[in-house]
């Protein structure tokens, strides 16, 4: 089950030694049919992931621009927005084909995943709303399906000039861009199926595990209720918010398992409900997992101990870019070998020096604390590698190789 984690450079590949899709200092080479890449774009201003399946379909998770702050800087500057960044790095990624997405998904309605609204963005010249986010990438790249947490769901969003906006998008590109808008259902595998066709090597499915009040059962597409009625719950503050309602899911490879969850919890803040945990229903039903995201930058209510020893995640990457990212109680959770025995490997986008003065001598245990970081699966799913990437320019340059690892 285990990987043997290299560093490649200029070394020829030996018997013991697999041949790496990259060498340090090369271009990453282009996707190719059959393989899986999972790509965390760092930003420096919120979360955004580009999937590549192995039939060349294309799913945006995200594109947050949480506006310019001082905890954070821009990647690789601020010449541009985060969304600019984000589609010229989805075009590179994706040469040779279409510019454009087959599938955008937004987890929650929080402006460092879908893009802050303060009224002073640039107006679209095809809708009447403002580019920021995934409001600017959806103008820069056409979208076949948007699918998000649903806006008639409860609880509902915010009632804000951010939420606003979006739904403004989502009507003019309804009607100009015959943008189809889809709102996620729990359990359900056909919602992110592949659009290309040709058979795969190993069975390939997306399927969406939490959203909203819905979690899936582990059995067939059925999907429970996790939080109690809203009218059941007397105090405002223990009401679901929008961190809780994110869209949860898994993504399956052969024996690859890869699972993203947005900000999702799993430590319920002193005197909060314990349903409040969402983390521990999610690992019941998915398990081990070769690679997974760790839920919201790593903040101080994630990651609790039950998730990280069902999950026994080989790698676990880190979508930081603030200076609360990681925090330190949950890295230590991470790198504890008491709460699983087995190794694993820590890549973190944006670790600002500062974090890591307050996190002390841990902090160097992590593989990379820099860069985007690029899951690419091998045809079939049984090995994966690592390879991170300058995110200080567009060079798309290979910083360190990671791997193999053997899916679980």
């Amino acid at each position: 089950m285990l990987g043997l984690v290299v560093a490649t450079g200029g070394v020829a590949p030996t018997a013991t030694q697999p041949a790496a899709p990259a060498r340090i200092g090369e271009v990453l080479p282009a996707w190719t049919p059959g393989t899986l890449d999972i790509h965390q774009i760092a930003t420096g201003r919120g979360n955004s992931a580009l999937l590549i399946y192995p039939d060349g379909t294309t799913l945006l998770i995200d594109a947050g621009d949480a506006g310019p702050t001082a905890y954070a800087d821009p990647r690789p500057d601020g010449s541009r927005p985060p969304a600019e960044w984000i589609a010229r790095y989805v075009t590179h990624m994706t040469a040779g084909r279409d510019a454009r997405l087959d599938y955008a998904l937004v987890t929650h309605f929080h402006p460092d995943h879908i893009g802050v609204i303060t009224g002073k963005e640039p107006m679209s010249k095809t809708g009447d709303y403002r580019l920021s986010g995934i409001t600017d990438v959806g103008d820069r790249l056409p979208i076949g399906t948007l699918i998000d947490r649903g806006y008639d769901y409860q609880p509902p969003p915010a009632s804000d000039q951010m939420f606003a906006n979006y739904r403004r998008f989502l009507d003019a590109q309804v009607s100009t861009r015959h943008l189809q808008v889809v709102h996620a259902s729990p359990g359900r595998t056909d919602q992110l199926a592949p659009q290309h066709g040709g058979a795969t090597s190993a069975p390939f499915a997306v399927r969406i595990i939490a959203a909203n009040n819905l979690i899936w059962t582990g059995q067939g597409d059925a999907a429970r209720v996790r939080f109690p009625p809203l009218d059941q719950i007397p105090m405002a503050d223990d009401r679901p918010n929008e961190n809780m309602c994110s869209i949860a899911l898994r993504v399956s490879y052969g024996k690859f398992d890869f699972f993203t969850g947005g900000d999702m919890p799993g430590y319920p803040v002193p005197g909060a409900p314990a349903w409040h945990d969402l983390e521990t229903d999610v690992a019941k039903v998915i398990g081990p997992t070769d690679v997974h995201i760790v839920n919201h930058h790593g903040s101080i209510e994630e990651e609790n101990p039950f998730f990280l020893a069902t999950l026994k995640s080989r790698v676990m990457i880190v979508p930081a870019w603030a200076a609360t990212h990681p925090s330190p109680d949950v890295l230590k959770r991470m790198l504890a070998t008491r709460v699983y025995p087995d190794p694993r490997d820590i890549f973190i986008l944006e670790f600002r020096e500062a974090t890591k003065a307050t996190i002390g001598a841990r902090a160097n245990q992590v593989a990379s604390d820099h860069g985007h970081v690029v899951v690419r699966v091998e045809p079939g799913g049984d090995r994966y590698w690592v390879l991170v990437l300058d995110d200080l320019s567009e060079s798309y340059r290979v910083t360190s190789v990671h791997g193999p690892y053997s899916s679980q």
